[in-house]
């Protein structure tokens, strides 16, 4: 594989639920041998910044341009209305709408839908996503939205378990998701 590389964009919208953000970006490929992602920026910066980035399948493929689009959702600080989000052309400040009607679906996996199962008392709750339909990706994307722990004692065991399994297809944003909801107790 090739290395990750800043992407170009037409456009980036980003739609907060809750302690979540749904970064969306537009744009186009050179082909459609590359593939698209959003990563934490390695600034050490607060509020975290994101790069829009792309890397070449490896294979022989059409030459002519592709358009993308891409969507994560990233856990970022409720009080903030912009996020910055750096590509091939610059950087962009882009303020957070709320997700709207468009969004039903997205909203109601990062919520819960009514019929899952309540977590513990006193429990933190997180989800992941993964575009590739990979539980274990999904999962291992929920530990890390999980807000750090407050553990007050060194030997704390944290008990995570899985509330709500589903998948978002579709839509303006391009879903082809399978998310994990989790929530953890600290004992």
């Amino acid at each position: 594989m090739s290395r990750w590389e800043l992407a170009s964009r037409t456009r980036i919208r980003a739609f907060r639920e809750g302690p979540f953000v749904l970064i969306v970006a537009e744009g186009e490929l050179p082909t459609p041998g590359y593939e698209v992602d959003i990563a934490k920026s390695l600034l050490r910066i607060f509020p975290q910044q994101f790069n829009l980035l792309r890397r070449a399948k490896p294979g022989i493929f059409p030459q002519h341009i592709t358009p993308y689009r891409y969507a994560e959702a990233v856990r970022y600080p409720e009080d903030q209305p912009q996020i910055t989000v750096h590509h091939a052309d610059g950087t962009d400040h882009v303020d957070i709408e709320p997700a709207g009607k468009e969004l039903v679906g997205y909203v109601e996996a990062v919520r819960g839908g009514t019929d899952r199962p309540a977590p513990p008392e006193g429990a933190e709750e997180a989800i992941g996503l993964s575009r590739t339909l990979s539980f274990d990706e999904a999962f291992a994307n929920a530990l890390a939205n999980l807000p750090p722990s407050d553990a007050t004692h060194a030997d704390a065991l944290a008990r995570v378990q899985v509330l709500e399994i589903g998948g978002l297809f579709g839509g303006f944003a391009g879903f082809h998701h399978l998310f994990v909801r989790v929530s953890r107790t600290i004992t």
